[in-house]
């Protein structure tokens, strides 16, 4: 007879708990972003929070939308070497990419990532503005830290004979019922990324606006034969001392958030040079909203 308390999960849940309880987890840096729909509550109102309805004036349309262009990888990878994780949820896509082997990032890689983010945001104000709403993405830095399993099935609840499982019992062992994704658990950089996006109009960060947390920077820069100058008025991207592009700051924000000092950068035009992508490129996120 098999046990929850024989089961690989148990033991897994066993050893987390175990090097909580001594302070033995690794602590890694890394660096996360949320993208969500601004005003999409004032559409849930408008259709009595009804999914029919949502349905009907094409609102689950938008979702849809949302996750084919910003819920998918910008960077490929195989673990444990850095590589774009993603959860959708609702109205909003969390992304978040572990640093622990910040080695192995081809700074190209990087740039190619950092300018799929610009894009994607571009292309969400283009379909939200279609249903008189907006989108808002902060990209931030910090640190994560796993403490527990990353998810648990029905072998954590089944009792059951090895020898003669019923077709329910195997249905049973092969469903999750709690998703924990190591990448998320205690993240502090996409906390900190929901936590300024929360923040709203009122501290600065604007509808339809592209932020970038200064602690972003500090955890790439160990990225080899990547150079980034951020100035008064401009964040300069270079790959071994070429540039390759650059970022136009309308507006530096300090803020504190629950005890952190942070500065905030609000970026309006990115400019991608003719050495990064063999012309020179220009797109206005403020315009494409005007």
């Amino acid at each position: 007879m098999a046990t929850p308390f024989e089961s690989e999960e148990f033991s897994d849940a066993a050893y987390w708990r175990d090097a909580s309880r001594k302070k033995r987890l690794n602590i890694n840096n890394c660096i996360s972003s949320w993208t969500d729909i601004c005003g999409f509550g004032s559409l849930l109102e408008a259709n009595d929070w009804d999914l029919a309805r949502l349905q009907e004036q094409g609102v689950v349309y938008l979702l849809n939308q949302m996750h084919l262009i910003a819920g998918r990888p910008l960077m490929i990878g195989i673990d444990p070497y850095p590589n774009d994780k993603v959860i959708v949820l609702n109205d909003g896509i969390a992304r978040t990419i572990d640093l622990l082997h910040i080695d192995r990032i081809d700074a190209h890689v990087f740039l190619l990532y950092v300018r799929d983010l610009l894009f994607s945001h571009l292309s969400l104000l283009r379909i939200t503005k279609v249903h008189n709403v907006g989108v808002r993405t902060v990209v931030a830095g910090g640190q994560r830290v796993q403490y527990s399993a990353a998810s648990t099935t029905g072998h954590s609840n089944l009792y059951y004979d090895e020898n003669n499982v019923s077709d329910y019992g195997k249905k049973l062992l092969n469903t999750t019922f709690v998703y924990n994704p190591a990448e998320f658990q205690m993240n502090t950089a996409f906390a900190k990324a929901y936590t300024l996006d929360s923040l709203g109009s009122k501290s600065g960060i604007v509808v339809n606006g592209f932020y970038i947390e200064s602690e972003f920077f500090a955890k790439i820069k160990p990225i080899k034969e990547l150079k980034i100058d951020v100035a008064q008025n401009n964040i300069m991207f270079y790959r071994s001392d070429m540039l390759m592009f650059e970022l136009n700051i309308k507006n530096t924000i300090s803020l504190n958030i629950k005890g952190v000092d942070t500065v905030v950068y609000h970026i309006d035009k990115f400019v991608i040079h003719k050495m990064f992508d063999g012309d020179d490129l220009e797109f206005d996120l403020f315009n494409q909203v005007e």
